[in-house]
């Protein structure tokens, strides 16, 4: 028989695995079937195989008209579903090595798909689209393939000069403020390491998938070139596991330390506000309805995140004489404005429901589907914040999105230290001890 912390603890690890795998599930469903090629890998063969081998826009003409990839051939995903035999496809293109592409990589999935489903064995998706493709350009002076063409002429991919100033920001956001905020989400948890309460509990393990979804995003950095979609996930998924687990944690100390809403022999500090309080007389517990209209006001504002315009911006620039890609691929912007939005939405509704069915201590399980909620949707409405307002600059997206979780970390680090009498006893008693052996050292003799 599982006790309640054990069964907390079950449920908290099949949150964490459903909620971190669904997006790969449904990814693998989405492009699991296509066969794709990253953007080095369709280069080398166009340049290997230039008779044999095309690359094909597979958005429409309008589109195709105002600018492309030199060389590429337009191919519209109308005219390729009305394909429906493999003699149909057009001459140039016949017994070829087909790359379709798009802007994002979506629309030219489907146009693989459809050319397999008819017998054409040698089409294959280009991942990521023209967007993942400007990132393997990052030189002003376009190379083969890598040329854009408009109107007006052939030219080089988008490319961005940044100033001094944004290129020192850039590298001290990335390899100091990271690094520092790194390290002390690991000192947060070993000082908690040992802690039994309920907060101190979720806030270790929110610092622990802190950490990992930033060793993920180094990982990513340093091993792929920022090419891995999986290591780029799992740094998302580690923010947003996180940000419930903190997220937890605070409601856990509000509840326990300053209301003491849960504990049914403590006397509830908001009883000032409701006049009666529920643990002694039969009265509706106004904390209670106050906490359904939060919830219902937080699941009606939720689709602010999914509502969003998309962020394909891509542009290349120079960090001292290092080239280097800026933007934000779709796949991951799906995740942030679709998939952890739904999330928010499903255990928002839960927590509702727990509070107005569960008729004996519902809280504890309320609160928990309610972080589960929340952080996901923090973490959406957040790089969704941060992609609209520095859409075209995107240095100041990574700026500010390292500042503030240097912050938020820091912030914590103080809160604890600030509090360290009643959240972190044992420490204080080390602290103690160690000031009395130091004042009673003797001093050197001169």
């Amino acid at each position: 028989m599982l006790s309640s912390s054990q069964r907390t603890a079950a449920v908290v690890a099949g949150l964490i695995l459903v909620g971190v795998g669904t997006p790969l599930a449904l990814y693998g469903l989405a492009f699991g079937g296509v066969p794709s090629v990253l953007p080095p890998e369709a280069k080398r063969r166009l340049e290997e195989e230039r008779s044999a081998a095309k690359l094909v826009d597979t958005r429409t003409q309008e589109q195709f008209a105002v600018g492309h990839i030199e060389g590429a051939v337009n191919w519209p995903l109308e005219k390729i579903r009305a394909t429906t035999t493999p003699e149909q496809i057009p001459t140039e293109l016949r017994r070829k090595t087909l790359l379709l592409l798009c802007d994002v990589g979506t629309v030219s999935r489907g146009a693989v798909r459809h050319l397999r489903r008819i017998g054409v064995e040698s089409a294959f998706n280009v991942r990521g689209g023209i967007q993942e493709w400007m990132r393997n350009a990052p030189q002003p002076e376009a190379q083969a393939w890598d040329r854009w063409r408009t109107r007006n002429g052939a030219g080089s991919f988008p490319f961005r000069g940044s100033p001094l100033f944004e290129q020192a920001l850039a590298v001290l956001s990335y390899f100091v403020v990271k690094p520092t905020y790194m390290l002390l989400s690991l000192v947060i948890v070993a000082v908690l390491w040992t802690s039994v309460a309920a907060d101190l509990v979720a806030l270790r393990w929110g610092m622990v998938f802190f950490f990992l979804g930033e060793a993920a995003c180094a990982v990513n950095y340093f091993g792929y070139q920022e090419t891995s979609y999986l290591w780029e996930y799992l740094h998302g998924a580690g923010m947003f596991v996180s940000f419930s687990f903190i997220a937890y944690a605070v409601l856990e100390a509000v509840d326990h330390r300053l209301l003491g809403l849960s504990d049914p022999e403590r006397r509830c500090t908001a009883v000032r506000l409701c006049g009666a309080c529920i643990k002694h007389a039969d009265v509706p517990c106004g904390l209670h309805r106050a906490f359904y209209l939060l919830l219902a006001a937080l699941i009606v504002i939720t689709p602010i995140v999914p509502t969003a315009d998309w962020r394909d911006t891509s542009y290349n620039t120079l960090i001292f004489g290092a080239p280097y890609n800026y933007g934000h691929l779709r796949v991951f912007q799906q995740v942030e404005n679709w998939y952890c939005p739904a999330v928010a939405v499903v255990m928002f509704s839960v927590s509702l429901a727990i509070l107005l069915v569960k008729r004996r201590n519902p809280l504890p399980l309320s609160k928990l589907a309610f972080a589960a909620g929340l952080g996901p949707l923090a973490f959406g409405m957040f790089r969704m914040i941060l992609g609209a307002a520095y859409d075209q600059n995107r240095v100041w997206f990574l700026v500010w999105e390292e500042t503030t979780e240097f912050l938020l970390i820091f912030g914590i680090c103080c809160l604890l230290w600030i509090f360290r009498r009643s959240l972190l006893p044992d420490a204080e008693r080390w602290l103690q001890q160690v000031q009395a052996a130091t004042s009673q050292t003797p001093r050197a003799v001169s």
